[in-house]
């Protein structure tokens, strides 16, 4: 089971290491006065604001701390236990699904942005 927990936690740097150059790119992007928006209706109109730093950077700051939380649970479980595997598994499936959470905020984003004109050249 150690390759698939290594497999796992690489999965967790992959989608962080996206996660934070799309936050950069974007960080660039946006002018420094602007305020991004972060929650969204159902309609996709944003219905609340952050300043840049802190929109760009949440769900990546958020994902690091689920992961670490994970893996401090996993490892306190017993090896080859079923808790742990379930761990694993759920570990696995939770990466990338933060990832494209992300992904889905940075562009609904930057969209709006660049349609009220907060975005720089």
């Amino acid at each position: 089971m150690d390759w698939l927990t290594l497999l796992v936690d690489g999965l967790w740097i992959a989608a962080l290491a996206i996660m934070s150059s799309v936050s950069r790119q974007s960080l660039g992007r946006i002018r420094s006065s602007a305020k991004v928006p972060v929650q969204f209706d159902l309609g996709g109109v944003p219905t609340w604001r952050a300043p840049r730093l802190i929109a760009v950077t949440f769900t990546p700051i958020i994902a690091c701390g689920v992961w670490l939380v994970l893996l401090t649970i996993g490892q306190t479980a017993p090896s080859g236990s079923s808790e742990r595997t379930l761990l694993l598994g759920i570990r696995a499936v939770i990466a990338p699904v933060l990832c494209l959470i992300h992904l889905w905020h940075m562009r609904a984003a930057l969209k709006v942005l660049e349609q009220e004109g907060q975005l720089g050249s």
